[in-house]
Order: C-alpha cells, then sequence, then structure tokens
C-alpha cells in the first residue's frame, strides 16, 4: 500500500513539474520577437509534451490495471481543457500530432493488411461494418429527433458521431495483442475501413447538407452533383489501391532503388516510404476523402515490397512514430471541455450515448458462429475514436448540435472509446493466455 501511495505521489509530482514547464516555457515563446522561436517552436513543444503525457498515461494505466491506450486517453482528459488547460485541442502542434499519429497508424495497419484473406472475409467484413454503421446510425437518429426534439439532419448527425469505428486505435489494440495479422485481426480491419468509409460518406453529406447552399455552389462551381463526384472519389480511391497492389507496382520501385541507391542499406526506402505515405494521403483528400484513407490504401499498395526490405524500413520508421502514436491518444483527451466534467445534464446524456454506442457495435458478435471470434470483433468495432470527434466538430462548426449535446457527445465518444479499448484488450489478452496453455 505504502508502495502504491508513493509510487502515486511521484506520479503527481512529474505530471505537475511537467505541466509547469509546459506552461511557462509555451507563454514565454510567443512572447518572443523572433518569427521561428514564436510560430515553430511552440508547436514542437506541444508535440514533445504530447509524448511525454502519453509515456505518463501508459504509467497511470498500468497502476490502474486498464488498457495503454485507455490510460493515454485520460492523462489527455487531464492535461487538456477539462483539467490542467495545459494542452489546447486546437493548438497547431497538438493537431499535427494528432493527424501524423493516425496517418502512421492506419499506414502501419495497410502494410500487415493482407488483401487476400480480405478476399476470403470481404463478406464477413462487410457485413460487420454494414451492421455497425446502420444500428448506431438509426437508433441515435431516432433518439435525438423523437426524444430529443432535434431537426432531421442535427438527429443524423447525432447518429452519425457514433457509427465510425477507430481503425488507428482498433490496430494498436490487435497489434499489442499480436493479432494484427492473424484472420481475425484482418477481418476487424477490413470491416472497420469499410466502416470508416461509410462513416466519411455520411459526414460528407451532411456538411453539404447543412453548409446553407454550399450544394448548389459546388454544381455551378464544377458542373458535377457533390455528392455524384464524392461516389466518384470512393470508387477512385478503391479500384486504384486494388490495381496498384495487384500490379505490384510497389516491388517494382523498390527494386529499382534496391539496383540505384540501396548499397544494402535501408534509409532509401525508408525514405521512400515517408513520402509515400503522404503522397497517398494527399491524393485521398484531393479525390474528397479523409487523409487516412489515404495513407492506409498506400500501405496496402506498399505491403506488396519485399518483406526484408519492408521490415528494416519499418523498423526505423517505427522508432518516431511511436511519439506521434501516443500524442495520437493523448490528443483525443484533450477534447473534452470543462464544462463536460462539471454539467449533470451533460454526464447523463453522455452516459446514455455510451451505452447505446456500445451496444450498437457490439451487437454485431452475433453475426459469428465462434462466440469468442464475434465477442473480440464486437468489442473492437465499438472503439470510436478519430472519425467520431471529426463529426462532433463538423457538427458544431454548422451549428448542427447546441453545447449540451456536442459536449455530451464527445464525452460519449471518448467513454465508449475508453470502455471499448479496456475490454477489448482484457478480452484478447485472456484469449491469448488462454491459447498458450498446453492442452493435456
Amino acid at each position: 500500500m505504502n508502495q502504491k501511495l508513493k509510487g502515486l505521489f511521484f506520479f503527481v509530482l512529474e505530471v505537475a513539474v511537467i505541466s509547469v514547464i509546459l506552461y511557462f516555457v509555451k507563454e514565454k515563446l510567443v512572447l518572443s520577437h523572433h518569427h521561428e522561436v514564436k510560430t515553430y517552436l511552440p508547436i514542437l513543444i506541444d508535440i514533445s509534451f504530447l509524448a511525454l503525457f502519453a509515456t505518463f498515461g501508459g504509467r497511470l494505466a498500468k497502476a490502474m490495471g486498464i488498457a495503454p491506450m485507455a490510460g493515454k486517453i485520460i492523462m489527455g482528459i487531464i492535461a487538456g481543457p477539462a483539467v490542467l488547460g495545459v494542452l489546447q485541442p486546437d493548438a497547431v502542434g497538438v493537431e499535427l500530432a494528432r493527424l501524423i499519429g493516425v496517418l502512421f497508424i492506419l499506414f502501419e495497419a495497410g502494410l500487415h493488411f493482407d488483401m487476400e484473406l480480405l478476399k476470403k472475409n470481404i463478406g464477413i467484413a462487410s457485413a460487420v461494418a454494414f451492421g455497425g454503421v446502420l444500428i448506431p446510425l438509426l437508433s441515435f437518429a431516432a433518439l435525438g429527433y423523437y426524444v430529443l426534439d432535434l431537426g432531421l439532419v442535427p438527429s443524423i448527425f447525432l447518429g452519425g458521431i457514433f457509427t465510425a469505428t477507430s481503425v488507428g486505435l482498433s490496430v494498436e489494440a490487435l497489434k499489442r495483442a499480436g493479432k494484427l495479422e492473424t484472420n481475425l485481426g484482418n477481418q476487424i480491419v477490413g470491416a472497420a475501413v469499410i466502416d470508416d468509409i461509410l462513416g466519411v460518406i455520411i459526414l460528407t453529406v451532411l456538411a453539404k447538407l447543412s453548409s446553407t447552399g454550399a450544394g448548389e455552389h459546388a454544381v455551378e462551381a464544377s458542373g458535377m452533383n457533390p455528392f455524384v463526384m464524392l461516389a466518384i472519389g470512393v470508387v477512385v480511391f478503391l479500384v486504384a489501391t486494388y490495381a496498384l497492389w495487384s500490379m505490384g507496382i510497389a516491388d517494382k520501385i523498390a527494386s529499382y532503388l534496391n539496383r540505384q541507391y540501396s548499397n544494402n542499406s535501408t534509409g532509401v526506402f525508408t525514405r521512400f516510404f515517408f513520402g509515400m505515405l503522404m503522397l497517398g494521403a494527399s491524393a485521398a483528400a484531393l479525390l474528397g476523402l479523409e487523409p487516412v484513407l489515404g495513407a492506409f490504401g498506400i500501405g496496402v499498395v506498399l505491403s506488396k515490397v519485399d518483406n526484408e526490405i519492408k521490415h528494416g524500413a519499418w523498423d526505423k520508421i517505427e522508432g518516431y512514430m511511436h511519439i506521434f502514436v501516443g500524442g495520437f491518444l493523448v490528443s483525443i483527451g484533450t477534447m473534452l471541455p470543462r464544462a463536460a466534467l462539471t454539467d449533470f445534464k451533460v454526464w447523463m446524456w453522455a452516459i446514455l450515448f455510451t451505452v447505446l454506442g456500445f451496444a450498437g457495435k457490439y451487437i454485431v458478435k452475433y453475426l459469428f458462429k465462434n462466440k469468442q471470434e464475434g465477442k473480440l470483433v464486437g468489442l473492437a468495432m465499438s472503439i470510436r475514436g478519430e472519425v467520431g470527434l471529426v463529426f462532433v466538430a463538423v457538427a458544431l462548426a454548422n451549428h448542427a448540435l447546441d453545447e449540451t449535446f456536442a459536449a455530451a457527445a464527445l464525452l460519449g465518444v471518448i467513454l465508449v472509446t475508453v470502455l471499448g479499448a479496456i475490454l477489448f484488450e482484457k478480452e484478447v489478452m485472456k484469449q491469448v493466455k488462454a491459447e498458450e496453455v498446453p492442452v493435456k
């Protein structure tokens, strides 16, 4: 007990010291007359301190006996506006770390994604994705329209917030459990990617509907309906990803680089992978899709690169990746406002949203004959994250939700993410241990 109290004391002391340092350093940097100092150093400071808070979050998770990713999100709540206020969710450094972190996570998921397995699992992955989108979308929309007296578009916005699974967080949990490259891992990632594509389409449609005159303006400017353009963008993304993968383009480029530049060094491949990641994310954005889907797509394309080259380059990238992945997790927690922690009404709705949000995804477990696999998929799909948070931000920007319901939805996304992450990691570790026990 004394040991635990001692550990808690030092944990609080470390967080307090780091927070004070961050607060005063940033305050002085912003006041500097030097352009680079006041513009770029605060960004770098935020990124580095996000990584430090992620380390604290891992320690907090270990002390509490919860999933590391959940501990990092909780640490973000503590460091963010809800408690200490030393990290702001809209700060450039925090937003940059959030974007880069999720790009890296999705890129890694693509690299380890087995397209042949997806072909075998496309039926179940699609069923899980469509079920996991329609149930939350319709249930929350009905709640908003018939119970909360919201308009039709705000009600659908509320449903949209809880539709998309966080591919990034699900991948992190699968990776920690050593299940990422398994048949089950492929089913989960495949379903989550399809799920996210559907979520992004819903988000884009709602954003256009809630922006007065946006649709008409887009039609006049391009001569084409924006929804048709979006559909074309999705089709182009899917077809291009599959075509580039099937032709083995990445392996051919890697072979050329190996002959011309390599000299038995992985440096050129590390730079090649990083450049392709940013190019894939940018290409998706230009198609009107989320950059994270582009990161996943280019990861799939590069998955055909020779395994020795792929693993060697990824080992180097991974050393830097943890800075941004940890920052991404902490940044999710920073998005919770202080008002959400003190308003009873917000908590009441948030708890209801959490229960409905969890149940709406977990129910897909009944699509599986194997109960253990179904349970794992249901828990993995219940983990929300970046797309749900984007929904909240777009809803606020378009005045679709008032502050109470927006805060409740945001808190609900965080709560169901933490709950899903904890339960998924516990269940997967339980099954891993059971598999390790020798059969007598």
